[in-house]
């Protein structure tokens, strides 16, 4: 019973996997100030600077729904999971910054453009080693991001 429970949820979690669209795109938010992303299907990767150093990240797109508007308009909100890997210098501290989270997002496709504009907010476990485990430790951390996708 427990192994059918369990493929009838990696079943509908692929089937509902899809989110924001697929293509390449630049974003801007907390903590990367400026960065680059692929997305193909449910999967997506960055990376980028920041004030405190450079990092990337991966995400899975869960799921994703319309959200209902006036005709023409495709807007879409999206849920997910992901974590995000720093190498950081703050505050006279040096190290690796790990940030394991979940994300919502919203995506909204112009027409008859080839691409989309997002906004997403994330929340999770923010966990510093090295010397930042002085500075960061462990805790509750937040993220967030906005951009553009130019879709395939």
């Amino acid at each position: 019973m427990k192994k059918r429970l369990a493929l009838l949820v990696v079943v509908v979690l692929f089937s509902f996997a899809a989110a924001q669209s697929s293509g390449f795109g630049i974003y801007s938010g907390w903590p990367t100030w400026i960065g680059a992303q692929f997305q193909t299907g449910p999967f997506r990767v960055g990376a980028g600077l920041s004030g405190f150093g450079f990092g990337g990240d991966a995400a899975y797109m869960i799921g994703k729904s319309a959200l209902p508007a006036a005709p023409g308009f495709d807007f879409n909100w999206y849920f997910g999971a992901g974590a995000g890997v720093g190498f950081w210098t703050a505050a006279g501290y040096t190290g690796i910054y790990l940030f394991p989270h979940g994300l919502v997002g919203l995506e909204y496709q112009f027409p008859g453009m080839p691409f989309s504009a997002y906004g997403e907010g994330q929340l999770g476990v923010g966990i510093g080693l090295g010397d930042l485990a002085s500075w960061r430790g462990f805790g509750l951390d937040f993220g967030g991001r906005v951009g553009i996708i130019f879709r395939q």
